[in-house]
Protein backbone atom coordinates (compact mmCIF):
# COMPACT_ATOMS: atom_id res chain seq x y z
CA UNK A 1 0.00 0.00 0.00
CA UNK A 2 1.14 3.52 -0.98
CA UNK A 3 0.52 5.64 1.42
CA UNK A 4 0.71 9.71 0.99
CA UNK A 5 0.84 11.82 4.06
CA UNK A 6 -0.67 15.52 3.56
CA UNK A 7 0.69 18.22 5.68
CA UNK A 8 -1.38 21.39 5.87
CA UNK A 9 1.09 23.95 6.84
CA UNK A 10 0.73 27.77 7.92
CA UNK A 11 3.63 29.22 9.71
CA UNK A 12 5.10 26.10 10.97
CA UNK A 13 8.59 27.09 10.39
CA UNK A 14 10.95 25.03 13.08
CA UNK A 15 8.31 22.11 13.08
CA UNK A 16 8.14 21.10 9.98
CA UNK A 17 12.13 20.13 9.20
CA UNK A 18 12.09 17.63 12.61
CA UNK A 19 7.86 15.86 11.68
CA UNK A 20 9.09 15.42 7.92
CA UNK A 21 12.52 14.00 8.94
CA UNK A 22 10.71 11.90 11.81
CA UNK A 23 8.26 10.61 9.45
CA UNK A 24 10.67 9.31 6.75
CA UNK A 25 12.45 7.30 9.77
CA UNK A 26 9.60 5.97 10.94
CA UNK A 27 8.33 4.91 8.00
CA UNK A 28 11.28 3.31 7.24
CA UNK A 29 11.46 1.55 9.74
CA UNK A 30 8.09 0.27 9.14
CA UNK A 31 8.37 -0.73 5.27
CA UNK A 32 5.75 1.96 4.18
CA UNK A 33 6.21 3.08 0.78
CA UNK A 34 5.37 6.62 2.06
CA UNK A 35 4.96 9.70 0.01
CA UNK A 36 5.10 13.54 1.80
CA UNK A 37 2.73 16.39 0.73
CA UNK A 38 3.29 19.51 2.22
CA UNK A 39 0.51 22.30 1.29
CA UNK A 40 2.38 25.52 2.22
CA UNK A 41 -1.15 27.61 2.98
CA UNK A 42 0.71 31.33 2.35
CA UNK A 43 3.04 31.18 5.31
CA UNK A 44 4.59 34.50 6.48
CA UNK A 45 7.56 32.73 8.08
CA UNK A 46 10.48 30.15 6.65
CA UNK A 47 8.23 27.39 6.42
CA UNK A 48 8.64 27.42 2.21
CA UNK A 49 12.33 27.11 2.77
CA UNK A 50 12.08 24.64 4.80
CA UNK A 51 10.57 22.48 2.55
CA UNK A 52 12.24 23.10 0.00
CA UNK A 53 15.56 22.29 1.64
CA UNK A 54 14.32 19.27 2.88
CA UNK A 55 13.03 18.68 -0.74
CA UNK A 56 16.77 18.37 -1.92
CA UNK A 57 17.22 14.79 0.50
CA UNK A 58 13.77 13.33 0.18
CA UNK A 59 12.81 12.48 -3.15
CA UNK A 60 9.56 11.44 -1.76
CA UNK A 61 8.62 14.77 -0.57
CA UNK A 62 6.22 16.87 -2.72
CA UNK A 63 5.73 20.92 -2.03
CA UNK A 64 2.53 23.02 -3.04
CA UNK A 65 2.10 26.18 -2.30
CA UNK A 66 -0.87 29.01 -2.12
CA UNK A 67 -0.05 32.02 -2.70
CA UNK A 68 -2.40 33.23 0.01
CA UNK A 69 -3.68 31.77 3.53
CA UNK A 70 -6.66 30.04 2.33
CA UNK A 71 -7.60 28.10 5.31
CA UNK A 72 -7.70 24.45 6.34
CA UNK A 73 -10.56 23.05 4.51
CA UNK A 74 -9.45 23.93 1.20
CA UNK A 75 -5.71 23.62 2.26
CA UNK A 76 -6.89 19.66 2.81
CA UNK A 77 -8.74 19.39 -0.40
CA UNK A 78 -5.73 20.60 -2.22
CA UNK A 79 -3.51 17.87 -0.60
CA UNK A 80 -5.88 15.51 -1.27
CA UNK A 81 -5.91 16.19 -5.39
CA UNK A 82 -2.34 16.30 -5.07
CA UNK A 83 -2.24 12.82 -3.36
CA UNK A 84 -4.68 10.82 -5.48
CA UNK A 85 -3.40 12.53 -8.54
CA UNK A 86 0.00 11.25 -7.55
CA UNK A 87 -1.47 7.40 -7.45
CA UNK A 88 -1.84 6.82 -3.78
CA UNK A 89 -3.90 4.19 -2.54
CA UNK A 90 -4.18 5.82 0.75
CA UNK A 91 -3.64 9.39 2.84
CA UNK A 92 -2.79 10.26 6.28
CA UNK A 93 -3.83 13.41 7.63
CA UNK A 94 -1.96 15.09 10.73
CA UNK A 95 -1.19 18.66 12.35
CA UNK A 96 2.21 20.18 11.55
CA UNK A 97 2.71 21.45 14.86
CA UNK A 98 4.18 18.37 16.21
CA UNK A 99 0.83 17.58 18.41
CA UNK A 100 0.62 14.44 16.40
CA UNK A 101 2.98 11.92 16.87
CA UNK A 102 4.46 10.22 13.99
CA UNK A 103 5.48 6.89 15.78
CA UNK A 104 1.59 6.55 15.62
CA UNK A 105 1.42 6.10 11.77
CA UNK A 106 2.54 2.39 11.75
CA UNK A 107 -1.07 1.65 13.50
CA UNK A 108 -3.06 3.51 11.28
CA UNK A 109 -1.24 1.71 8.10
CA UNK A 110 -2.01 -1.33 10.35
CA UNK A 111 -5.89 -0.81 10.53
CA UNK A 112 -6.16 -0.11 6.54
CA UNK A 113 -4.37 -3.36 5.61
CA UNK A 114 -6.22 -5.34 8.12
CA UNK A 115 -9.50 -3.90 5.67
CA UNK A 116 -10.72 -0.22 7.34
CA UNK A 117 -11.65 2.49 4.76
CA UNK A 118 -11.11 5.41 7.49
CA UNK A 119 -9.45 5.34 10.25
CA UNK A 120 -9.38 7.74 12.97
CA UNK A 121 -6.64 8.40 15.98
CA UNK A 122 -8.72 8.64 18.64
CA UNK A 123 -7.94 11.29 22.16
CA UNK A 124 -10.60 8.54 23.45
CA UNK A 125 -10.26 5.12 22.93
CA UNK A 126 -8.18 2.77 25.35
CA UNK A 127 -5.14 3.94 24.94
CA UNK A 128 -5.24 7.48 23.57
CA UNK A 129 -5.46 10.89 25.15
CA UNK A 130 -4.16 13.98 26.13
CA UNK A 131 -0.41 15.08 27.08
CA UNK A 132 -0.07 18.57 27.75
CA UNK A 133 -3.14 19.90 26.33
CA UNK A 134 -5.08 22.69 28.97
CA UNK A 135 -7.94 21.40 30.98
CA UNK A 136 -10.05 23.56 29.35
CA UNK A 137 -9.62 23.07 26.00
CA UNK A 138 -9.20 19.22 26.52
CA UNK A 139 -12.78 19.12 28.21
CA UNK A 140 -14.34 21.57 25.26
CA UNK A 141 -12.85 18.15 23.03
CA UNK A 142 -14.16 15.82 25.02
CA UNK A 143 -17.79 17.34 25.12
CA UNK A 144 -18.12 18.44 21.77
CA UNK A 145 -17.60 14.77 20.70
CA UNK A 146 -19.77 13.45 23.33
CA UNK A 147 -22.39 15.23 22.09
CA UNK A 148 -21.47 14.43 18.42
CA UNK A 149 -21.45 10.80 19.10
CA UNK A 150 -24.98 10.92 20.74
CA UNK A 151 -26.67 13.27 18.24
CA UNK A 152 -25.50 11.22 15.21
CA UNK A 153 -26.30 7.75 17.09
CA UNK A 154 -22.55 6.77 15.77
CA UNK A 155 -20.16 4.54 17.19
CA UNK A 156 -17.68 6.81 16.45
CA UNK A 157 -15.45 8.26 20.29
CA UNK A 158 -13.32 11.12 18.34
CA UNK A 159 -15.44 12.83 14.98
CA UNK A 160 -12.75 15.59 15.08
CA UNK A 161 -9.58 14.26 15.47
CA UNK A 162 -7.23 15.41 12.91
CA UNK A 163 -5.28 12.06 12.71
CA UNK A 164 -6.79 9.90 10.24
CA UNK A 165 -5.81 7.57 7.65
CA UNK A 166 -8.65 7.50 4.37
CA UNK A 167 -8.45 4.54 1.44
CA UNK A 168 -8.30 6.45 -1.65
CA UNK A 169 -11.98 5.17 -2.83
CA UNK A 170 -13.16 7.16 -0.16
CA UNK A 171 -11.34 10.47 -0.72
CA UNK A 172 -12.36 10.35 -4.30
CA UNK A 173 -16.04 9.59 -3.49
CA UNK A 174 -17.15 11.87 -1.20
CA UNK A 175 -17.97 15.35 -1.90
CA UNK A 176 -16.77 17.71 0.98
CA UNK A 177 -17.88 21.13 1.45
CA UNK A 178 -17.49 22.60 4.17
CA UNK A 179 -14.57 25.89 4.26
CA UNK A 180 -13.33 25.55 7.71
CA UNK A 181 -12.58 23.27 10.90
CA UNK A 182 -15.64 21.36 10.77
CA UNK A 183 -14.62 19.82 7.66
CA UNK A 184 -13.04 16.98 10.11
CA UNK A 185 -16.92 15.91 11.24
CA UNK A 186 -18.19 16.44 7.71
CA UNK A 187 -15.66 13.85 6.51
CA UNK A 188 -16.34 11.28 9.29
CA UNK A 189 -20.42 11.38 8.89
CA UNK A 190 -20.39 11.28 4.99
CA UNK A 191 -17.82 8.31 5.27
CA UNK A 192 -20.49 6.61 7.81
CA UNK A 193 -23.58 7.51 5.29
CA UNK A 194 -21.80 5.85 2.80
CA UNK A 195 -21.21 2.96 4.62
CA UNK A 196 -17.53 3.06 4.58
CA UNK A 197 -15.92 1.13 7.56
CA UNK A 198 -14.58 3.72 10.08
CA UNK A 199 -12.30 2.33 12.75
CA UNK A 200 -10.52 4.08 15.98
CA UNK A 201 -6.85 3.77 17.04
CA UNK A 202 -5.63 4.97 20.13
CA UNK A 203 -3.28 8.25 19.34
CA UNK A 204 -1.80 10.47 21.88
CA UNK A 205 -2.29 14.32 21.08
CA UNK A 206 0.32 16.37 22.31
CA UNK A 207 0.66 20.61 21.86
CA UNK A 208 2.56 22.53 19.23
CA UNK A 209 6.41 23.04 19.78
CA UNK A 210 6.62 26.28 18.00
CA UNK A 211 4.66 29.03 16.80
CA UNK A 212 0.39 29.73 17.88
CA UNK A 213 -2.19 27.68 17.66
CA UNK A 214 -4.50 28.20 14.69
CA UNK A 215 -7.36 26.79 16.38
CA UNK A 216 -9.75 29.88 17.48
CA UNK A 217 -12.56 28.82 20.55
CA UNK A 218 -15.94 31.64 19.32
CA UNK A 219 -18.94 31.37 19.49
CA UNK A 220 -19.31 30.97 15.69
CA UNK A 221 -17.55 27.88 16.28
CA UNK A 222 -19.53 26.66 18.54
CA UNK A 223 -22.47 27.38 16.02
CA UNK A 224 -21.16 25.84 13.08
CA UNK A 225 -20.59 22.93 14.62
CA UNK A 226 -23.88 22.41 16.06
CA UNK A 227 -24.86 23.71 12.60
CA UNK A 228 -22.91 21.27 10.90
CA UNK A 229 -24.49 17.85 13.27
CA UNK A 230 -27.72 18.53 12.23
CA UNK A 231 -26.70 18.55 8.79
CA UNK A 232 -25.00 15.24 9.87
CA UNK A 233 -27.82 13.49 11.06
CA UNK A 234 -29.66 13.96 7.80
CA UNK A 235 -26.71 12.63 5.77
CA UNK A 236 -26.97 9.67 7.65
CA UNK A 237 -30.61 9.08 7.27
CA UNK A 238 -30.38 10.07 3.62
CA UNK A 239 -27.60 7.30 3.64
CA UNK A 240 -25.11 5.74 0.85
CA UNK A 241 -26.98 6.76 -2.43
CA UNK A 242 -27.50 10.18 -1.33
CA UNK A 243 -23.96 11.00 -0.26
CA UNK A 244 -21.96 9.19 -3.61
CA UNK A 245 -24.18 11.09 -5.52
CA UNK A 246 -23.57 14.47 -3.86
CA UNK A 247 -27.23 15.29 -3.35
CA UNK A 248 -26.46 16.20 0.46
CA UNK A 249 -26.77 19.76 0.74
Amino acid sequence: MTVTVVLPAYNEAGNITPLVTELARVAQDASIPLRIVVVNDGSADDTKAEVERLQLRLDSLTLVSNPTNLGLARTLKTGIATACDQGCDAAVFMDCDLSHRPSDLPKLVAALDAGADVVLGSRFVPGGGMVGVPAWRAAISRAGNIVGRLVLALPVRDLTTGYRAVRRKVLESIPLSEDGFTIQLESVAKAAAAGFRIVEVPITLETRRHGESHMNYTLGLFADYFRLLMRCRRWIREGRTAVLAGDVR
